[in-house]
């Protein structure tokens, strides 16, 4: 099954595709350095520390003395080769930064030169003068990958290790050309040394800060997890509380219900108050729903509208039961009240 993404590579593609994304962000970090810093810029990099010169038969002379053969020795040099050996071309390019000129030159190099495509490695280097289309003369050098491989090939069995491996200005004070980094793309040679230790420290120094913002979120996060823990007491004392007062606001709702609907001395008191003068009650029956009341009351008393009166009755009826019969007192009522809904 083709998933159409990297699941798909091989470990050969994979370790390409890594290699390129790696020198293009290295690239990337590079160009956001200043010139003098970065070494290979627009301008020629200065030749400092050991010079080498690579001769055609392929022996290599040290400050015009001819080396000795030592590959057990790693020595950091600029590797020179003459001018003559190299082809070079001025021509017109778009105005980008030396990285992407050398990436387009390198495309174009078989139309630019006479060799075949993927035969030579290639450099390019401004002039510093722009034309009136808007873009900048530059020079393209290239030389055959065979012969750079053998000269480098050379450099290293005589111990050194090439910084650099290119053609120098005329008064040989800094390099117009360099195809190391072209060689270093293609991973026909390793990075330069120095080079490779930058991005180490680069990588360390990234890796580091990475601890460092990880180390400073733990230490945040104990000192808020401490200052929890110190106001811990307080919520449990604020928490604490506040169930006490759930639960006494609970039991005090508990017996404002209970008064209201269980109050029998309460309804006593004002069922006394509401009868009509000169009537008196012979049977009481209460509770929580409905009260009873039986007896006599003088001619021309309303008990029922009486108790209609307080409001406290939802209902109030004349019961259905025998009633007493009437005395020489006064007459019988029977009645049942309904408490209302609160």
């Amino acid at each position: 099954m083709k998933t159409g993404t990297f699941l798909d590579m091989d470990m050969a593609q994979l370790g390409t595709a890594l290699r390129d994304g790696w020198h293009w962000w290295t690239g990337e970090l590079a160009e956001m350095m200043p010139a003098s810093l970065r070494g290979r810029g627009a301008k020629a990099q200065r030749i400092a520390g050991l010079v080498a010169f690579a001769e055609p038969d392929g022996s290599i002379n040290l400050d015009g003395m001819a080396a000795e053969m030592a590959p057990d020795r790693a020595v950091s040099a600029t590797l020179l080769v003459a001018r003559d050996r190299a082809l070079i071309r001025t021509v017109s390019l778009p105005p980008l930064r030396r990285a992407d000129l050398r990436k387009l030159v390198a495309l174009d190099l078989d139309r630019l030169m006479p060799f075949p495509a993927g035969e030579a490695w290639s450099d390019v280097a401004e002039t510093g003068d722009t034309l009136a289309n808007g873009q900048v003369q530059a020079q393209i050098a290239a030389m055959p990958k065979a012969e750079l491989l053998a000269t480098y090939q050379a450099a290293a069995d005589y111990g050194l290790r090439p910084r650099a491996l290119g053609i120098a200005t005329h008064d040989g004070g800094a390099l117009d050309f360099d195809f190391l980094p072209a060689m270093i793309a293609d991973g026909a040679v390793p990075p330069a040394a120095g080079a490779r230790r930058w991005w180490i420290l680069v990588a360390l120094l990234f890796a580091a800060n990475v601890g460092l913002i990880v180390w400073k979120d733990v230490r945040r996060n104990d000192e808020i997890q401490a200052l929890v823990d110190a106001q811990q007491p307080l919520v449990n004392a604020a928490r604490k509380l506040t169930q006490n007062m759930t639960g006494e606001d609970k039991v005090r709702a508990e017996l404002l219900e209970a008064r209201r609907t269980g109050n029998a001395v309460g309804a006593l008191a004002l069922i006394t108050r509401a009868m009509p003068k000169g009537s008196w009650v012979q049977r009481y029956s209460w509770t929580k729903e409905t009260v009873r009341l039986s007896g006599f009351k003088q001619p021309g008393s309303d008990v029922m509208a009486a108790l209609r009166k307080t409001n406290a009755f939802a209902s109030v009826r004349a019961s259905t039961s025998d009633v007493a019969a009437e005395a020489g007192t006064g007459q019988p009522f029977d009645v049942t009240a309904e408490w209302a809904a609160p």
